[in-house]
């Protein structure tokens, strides 16, 4: 991906992603107003609901009333209509309701990813329970925490998926092959097509309130597999006996009415069913409803998941087609264990219990629905979590590429094992946090060499290396880079830049410096499945002590390295240090230089050579000539 004319490229992606922010505001307005529709609508349901609900009242009384047996036929046919009415506008009533939370929860998602857009992300998971300062490198280049590379990217909806991003952001020196990474970059743009922003959406839109538990669900797994189920209720014969007696108890009720049996039988019948559910399915019963209580907030947002997934076309992406198909299969065990834990749920109601028991032995029916669910999916549960699992890391990945049609795709090389294991070529590279006023740079990194970078105070050294860093994150997911190119082999990554003392434990700031070069040693001399060649990124080696002491470990440092398989880049404002580039070829002096005029001006571009100008003394007479004329 080139660009001829960087101002060009900048105004055209500020209008797309203007575009696409006023976008989120207009579907978040148009949801508002479907919001109210359904609304109005469910107040309609609710008055529908009340007068069905009085009419059957009255109905029945008026059957105990009537000497008429025909007038009795006639009322109590229209009881039943009341009866089958109030069910219908109830049942209407629930869908609407819970359509009216998914269109709240899908304006919430629009309205956040339109916040996002104007540099807002609040309200992402910033993964503030990954940060640590022990890392290699996720601490020093801010993947994790507030204002994150995590929290910029995180859209995930299930806390498993939560998981494995901040695992694909925090592993790349043990990461996916070269293929594997060709696949993801395949997946991620075909889930970020313009066609798919209302499909995206919708996912995404399903965490919005709250991640799904999908850990929970995995361990609730060994419990639903312990609860033993006898034979005679997982068989067809236990439907066969419920389904005479529900129709025996409707018949005995029936016969009561018109005065053909004792009116005392269909009451007693009623007792007999409820008492033969609770003696022999009860105890079993009770052993899932443990579970479901522990599934009961996970399955619904989960099955809609699910039904989502399922509509998904796979395009070329042979990654997506995996996880589709597995899911495609789940989707009746989805379904099915979904309804099991509603009904569960419902039954943790006495009224309700009793009357579902009574007329219709509807536990035995859901016992026997627990033993072909279990039959049928248990197994595969665990398979089809993870296949969740890798869809939702791959939406939260397509909705950055989509968010970002500046950012381009870095290519992956093979390099290991040939004269340049490390190798990083990059075009018009900038930090992904700096957004259209940054400025971009070319550098280029080989193995064997470092690169020492000087500059002023706020020159923009560390944004610089960091942009490095992440950058190389970005690309070893398949992700898109914030470059106009970029291309990388394989190899670890190891930084220090962020190192803090720890008081409270007897840590000086000067030996926390020395354990984390010492951490850094010991990595250089792991290898990893994907190289043994690891690129170091330093920013001020030795900041703890005076600065004569500083410049001669540094550079003892640095001799010490230099035959490692290491490459490394290293910004300082000790300028005797870029005298190194004249004891050795591997060394290469690099700078951020500033502009000193009435002002200082910071171009934020790299070049060759060593810094000429600083900003500290000038800017700090400033302040004392503004002090002294007072």
């Amino acid at each position: 991906m080139e660009f001829s004319c960087d101002k060009v490229v900048s105004l055209h992606d500020m209008e797309t992603r203007q575009q696409r922010k006023d976008n989120y505001h207009h579907e978040a307005a148009g949801l508002q107003q479907r919001i109210s529709n359904l609304k109005a609508r469910g107040r309609g349901f609710v008055t529908g609901e009340i007068a069905s609900f009085l009419g059957l009242i009255a109905f029945i009384a008026t059957i105990t009333l009537s000497e008429s047996e025909l007038l009795k036929a006639v009322e109590g046919v229209l009881a039943a209509v009341m009866a089958v009415c109030y069910i219908i506008i109830r049942n209407k009533d629930t869908k609407n309701s819970r359509r009216i939370t998914e269109l709240e929860q899908l304006r919430l998602a629009y309205q956040q990813e339109e916040a996002a857009l104007g540099g807002d992300f609040a309200a992402f998971d910033d993964g503030e329970r990954y940060v640590d300062p022990q890392h290699p490198f996720t601490y020093d280049l801010d993947i994790f925490g507030q204002e994150s590379l995590y929290q910029r990217i995180n859209r995930t909806v299930t806390t498993l998926g939560a998981g494995r991003l901040a695992e694909s952001l925090s592993r790349v020196d043990r990461h996916k092959t070269i293929q594997e990474i060709d696949r993801y970059r395949e997946a991620i743009n075909t889930l970020a097509a313009p066609d798919l922003s209302d499909w995206r959406m919708r996912f995404i839109s399903c965490g919005v309130k709250g991640k799904i538990d999908t850990d929970a669900i995995l361990l609730s797994l060994p419990h639903l597999q312990k609860i033993t189920i006898p034979h005679y209720l997982s068989g067809r014969g236990i439907k066969v006996a419920a389904s005479l007696l529900s129709v025996g108890l409707i018949a005995s009720i029936i016969a009561a009415i018109y005065q053909l049996v004792n009116p005392m039988l269909p009451i007693l019948w009623v007792f007999v069913n409820f008492f033969l559910v609770a003696g022999l399915a009860g105890s079993y019963l009770n052993r899932m409803l443990t579970v479901g209580n522990k599934l009961r907030n996970e399955m619904q947002p989960l099955m809609r998941v699910v039904r989502l997934i399922d509509e998904i076309e796979p395009g070329h992406s042979t990654l997506i087609k995996e996880d589709v198909d597995q899911l495609k299969e789940a989707a009746s065990s989805f379904e099915m264990l979904t309804d099991i834990v509603e009904t569960l749920i419902l039954r943790t109601s006495d009224a309700y219990k009793f009357f579902a028991d009574a007329f219709c032995l509807r536990g035995f029916f859901l016992a026997n629905k627990f033993c072909s669910w279990r039959a049928m999916a248990c197994s595969n549960l665990t398979v089809w979590i993870d296949a969740v699992t890798d869809l939702d890391v791959l939406v939260s990945m397509a909705q950055m590429r989509y968010d970002h049609p500046e950012a381009g795709s870095a290519t992956i090389i093979e390099k290991e094992g040939s004269e340049e294991p490390i190798y990083y070529e990059a075009k018009g590279l900038w930090h992904p946090f700096l957004g259209a006023k940054a400025v971009r740079n070319d550098f280029s990194i080989r193995d064997g060499n470092f690169y020492i970078v000087t500059g002023a105070n706020m020159a923009g050294k560390s944004t610089f290396l960091r942009a490095l860093g992440v950058n190389y994150i970005l690309a070893m997911n398949g992700m898109p880079v914030f470059a106009e190119r970029l291309t990388v082999s394989r190899f670890k990554l190891f930084s220090s830049m962020r190192t803090s003392d720890d008081l409270s434990h007897g840590i000086s700031y000067f030996n926390a410096e020395l354990r984390r070069l010492e951490q850094m040693i010991q990595f250089i001399g792991a290898p990893t499945p994907s190289s043994s060649h690891t690129l170091l990124i330093l920013d001020e080696i030795l900041k703890g002590t005076n600065s004569l002491d500083k410049l001669n470990g540094s550079r003892m440092f640095l001799r010490a390295i230099s035959d490692k398989p290491v490459a490394g880049i290293i910004a300082t404002h000790d300028l005797e240090l870029a005298k190194m580039e004249q004891e050795s070829p591997q060394f290469h002096n690099w700078c951020f230089e500033i502009a000193l005029g009435t002002d200082v001006t910071y171009p934020y571009k790299i070049t060759p050579g060593v810094a000429k100008n600083q900003n500290a003394t000038y800017l700090l007479s400033r302040i004392l000539c503004n002090f002294a004329t007072r």
